[in-house]
């Protein structure tokens, strides 16, 4: 390995004084709340149950958000770094949850299908794909000429602590190519 491909440690990346990060305080600049970008990528709905209403939805997770206090490899010429994804477990991340999830799937074929970049500017860009059992308020009362809107509702556990921002239209070749930073 060359010394820009060389492996990392969560050390690498810790401020120096590691006792000064708060992994459950969201990185604030200048007391603003954090800004996280978010985009859902619905891969398909199907297994629509009108007895329990409920349906499943196949979708693809990316989650941005900037933490300046964090520090970039040393010798780090691209411009981003793919992290070990147990690394989220030390380090800030938004907490948000689906609402009306009645049960949340990671996808883990072969691997494990989640990923975690760490950028130049210091935005770390999370990706997951997930299946998801979601409840629906259906409505019967026009049946057999119904129709049903079901909604995907992400929140978070800390309101106000940080903002959601969605980002519409977003292949993932652009998230690579750095279009989804803060």
């Amino acid at each position: 390995l060359s010394k820009n491909h060389a492996s990392l440690s969560l050390s690498d990346i810790l401020p120096t004084h590691q006792k000064t990060y708060d992994k459950n305080r969201a990185p604030k600049l200048l007391g603003q709340p954090t800004v996280v970008y978010f985009h859902v990528t619905v891969l398909s709905i199907d297994s629509i149950n009108e007895e329990s209403m409920t349906y499943v939805a196949d979708i693809f997770l990316a989650q941005s958000w900037r933490d300046p206090r964090l520090r970039l490899p040393e010798n780090m010429s691209e411009e981003y770094r793919i992290l070990d994804v147990d690394w989220l477990h030390s380090i800030w991340r938004p907490d948000c949850f689906f609402k009306n999830a009645k049960k949340v799937t990671f996808h883990e074929m072969s691997i494990p299908n989640h990923y975690l970049w760490l950028y130049h500017d210091k935005t770390l860009l999370y990706m997951s794909k997930l299946t998801l059992v979601l409840s629906c308020a259906m409505k019967f009362e026009s049946y057999p000429h119904d129709t049903q809107i079901c909604s995907m509702m992400i929140e978070s556990c800390k309101y106000g602590v940080y903002l959601f921002l969605w980002v519409e239209l977003l292949r993932v070749c652009e998230v690579l190519s750095g279009f989804w930073r803060a």
